[in-house]
C-alpha cells in the first residue's frame, strides 16, 4: 500500500478505476434512458400548496376549494387548511375528490389574522383551485389563492384613483425569504429602501403600503421578485370613491396578452399597460364583444414609455358591452384592466391569463363563493371554441352540463342556472379555441372579477436522460 501511495501514477490509476466502477454502476441502475431532446412526459399532480392572503376589512370570509381529481382514478388523497402560523392546527381533511370544500373559520378576521395555507396531496391535488371570498355590508372581494413563486406581476391604477394600495407577502416555507419590489409608474420606476431586501420569516406574513410611491401616478405595475426563497403575493386596492378589491396577478412580460372578464354595463373600463424594459413599446388593442371585433381609432396605437406605465380608456369603444381584451406589442409588456361600475364607486380588476385549450390545460375551476350572483365570460379571440360548463352543488353532485360554441373573435356571457354563490363551476374547452375565461361575482351593488387559469391534473415534465446535466426550474 505504501508503494501505491508514494507512486502518484499508481494512485491516479486507482482513482480512474473507482470512477469507472461508480459511473458504470450508476449507468446500469438507470430506470429510464431517453434522448436529451425527447418530448416531455405528462405526470399526475401529486401535491399542491395554495396560499390565501390575510382577509381585509370586517365581515365574513370563506376559503373554498375544489379538486375534480383525475379521470378514472381511485387514488386516495387529502385536503386541509391552516393559518400561516407556526404550529397551527389544520382543519379536518377532505378525503374525496369532486366534492367542494369550504371553511369560514380558518381565515379569521381579527387583527392578528395571517394568510391561510391549503395543502392537498394525492387525487385531491389534481386540478386543485382555491379562492377566498369576503363579504362585509354591501362589499364583496374575491382573490385566487396562489402557489408561492419567485416572480409575480400586478397592474393597477395609481394614487389618483386610490386611497390605499397594499401589498401582502406570505412565506409558507420553513426558511426565510428575501424580496425586492419594483414599481413602474407613469413617469418611470419608483422604489424606496422599504421595498429592497424585504425579509419575511418562516411561516410569516408581511404587509407593505405602496401609496407613498404611487400617490401622483395614474397607473402602476408592481413586480415582486425574490432573491432567496419564495413568497405568495397579493395586492389590495381601496378606491378613492369607495369600494375595494384584490388585484389579480397578471402574466409575465410578453408581446401578446389576453384579458378576459370585462363585464358589460355602465362605467369606465381602463386598460393599463407597462413596458418594464429599457425600450418604449407600441401597443395595439383589440376588443372582442358579443358583436365581434370593435373597430376604433383609439385602439390602434398606444405608446408606452420605457420602464413606465400608460393607460387607455375603453369606455367609448365598448359602449356597455362585455368584452375580452387582446393586447399586442412590439416589446414585452404586462397588462390588466380596471372595471368601474356606473358612478365609479366600485372597481373590479381583471388580468391576463393563460388560455384553456385541448390537452392538459383544457379545464378551469371556479369554486363556490357562498354569496352573490355569478356569471361566466368566455372569449375566443382566434378560432371558434366548443366549451362545456358543469355546475357542481355543495354535495358534489354534478348538474346538467351546458355545451356551447364561442364563435371566433367574440365574447359570450352564457345564461347560467343556477347563478347563486353556492355553485362550483367547471369550465372545459372541448374543441377549437383557445378560449379565455373569467367569473364575475355581484353582491349588493359590489363587483368582483376572477380570471380563470387552467387547473391541470397533469403537468409536463422532462424525460430522464443518461446525462450529468441538471434540471433547473
Amino acid at each position: 500500500m505504501r508503494l501505491i501511495v508514494e507512486n502518484r501514477f499508481a494512485l491516479l490509476g486507482l482513482v480512474m478505476v473507482a470512477l469507472a466502477a461508480l459511473f458504470g454502476a450508476a449507468h446500469l441502475s438507470l430506470n429510464v434512458v431517453a434522448p436529451a431532446d425527447a418530448a416531455p412526459v405528462l405526470t399526475r399532480v401529486e401535491s399542491a400548496l395554495r396560499v390565501c392572503p390575510p382577509p381585509q376589512g370586517s365581515g365574513a370570509t370563506q376559503v373554498a376549494a375544489f379538486a375534480p381529481g383525475a379521470e378514472g382514478s381511485d387514488e386516495a388523497g387529502s385536503l386541509g387548511a391552516a393559518p400561516n402560523r407556526p404550529g397551527a392546527e389544520p382543519t379536518e381533511p377532505l378525503l374525496e375528490a369532486g366534492v367542494p370544500w369550504s371553511s369560514t373559520d380558518v381565515a379569521a378576521d381579527d387583527e392578528d389574522a395571517s394568510g391561510t395555507l391549503v395543502r392537498a396531496d394525492g387525487v385531491l391535488a389534481a386540478g386543485l383551485e382555491v379562492t377566498q371570498t369576503s363579504t362585509g355590508g354591501s362589499a364583496v372581494t374575491e382573490v385566487r389563492c396562489v402557489e408561492p413563486s419567485l416572480s409575480t406581476w400586478f397592474v393597477a391604477p395609481g394614487g389618483r384613483d386610490l386611497d390605499e394600495l397594499r401589498l401582502h407577502l406570505s412565506n409558507a416555507d420553513a426558511s426565510a425569504a428575501t424580496v425586492n419590489v419594483d414599481l413602474f409608474a407613469t413617469d418611470g420606476p419608483a422604489f424606496a429602501p422599504e421595498t429592497r431586501g424585504v425579509q419575511i420569516g418562516p411561516a410569516d406574513d408581511l404587509e407593505l403600503s405602496l401609496m407613498p410611491l404611487v400617490e401622483t401616478t395614474g397607473a402602476v405595475a408592481v413586480h415582486v421578485r425574490t432573491n432567496s426563497g419564495r413568497v405568495a403575493a397579493a395586492l389590495f386596492a381601496e378606491g378613492s370613491k369607495g369600494g375595494a378589491a384584490w388585484v389579480p396577478a397578471t402574466a409575465e412580460p410578453a408581446t401578446r396578452h389576453v384579458i378576459p372578464g370585462v363585464v358589460g354595463g355602465g362605467g369606465n373600463k381602463r386598460l393599463i399597460v407597462t413596458a418594464p424594459g429599457d425600450d418604449p413599446a407600441t401597443v395595439k388593442v383589440r376588443l372582442t364583444t358579443p358583436d365581434g371585433v370593435v373597430e376604433d381609432e383609439s385602439l390602434t396605437s398606444l405608446d408606452v414609455p420605457p420602464a413606465a406605465s400608460a393607460r387607455l380608456s375603453l369606455e367609448g369603444p365598448l359602449d356597455k358591452r362585455p368584452a375580452t381584451v387582446v393586447v399586442e406589442s412590439d416589446r414585452p409588456v404586462v397588462a390588466g384592466i380596471a372595471v368601474e361600475r356606473s358612478g365609479g364607486d366600485d372597481v373590479a380588476y381583471s388580468s391576463a391569463v393563460d388560455p384553456l385549450e385541448s390537452g392538459p390545460n383544457a379545464r378551469a375551476v371556479a369554486p363556490a363563493t357562498g354569496k352573490g350572483t355569478t356569471s361566466l365570460l368566455l372569449g375566443a379571440p382566434q378560432e371558434a371554441a366548443v366549451v362545456r360548463l358543469t355546475p357542481i352543488d355543495k354535495d358534489g353532485v354534478a348538474g346538467e352540463p351546458v355545451v356551447l360554441t364561442v364563435e371566433a373573435a367574440t365574447t359570450v356571457e352564457p345564461e347560467l342556472d343556477p347563478t347563486g354563490g353556492g355553485t362550483t363551476w367547471v369550465v372545459e374547452a372541448l374543441e377549437g379555441g383557445p378560449v379565455h375565461a373569467a367569473r364575475s361575482l355581484a353582491h349588493d351593488g359590489s363587483l368582483s372579477i376572477l380570471p380563470l387559469p387552467p387547473a391541470p391534473s397533469e403537468v409536463p415534465l422532462p424525460r430522464v436522460a443518461d446525462s450529468l446535466t441538471s434540471i433547473v426550474p
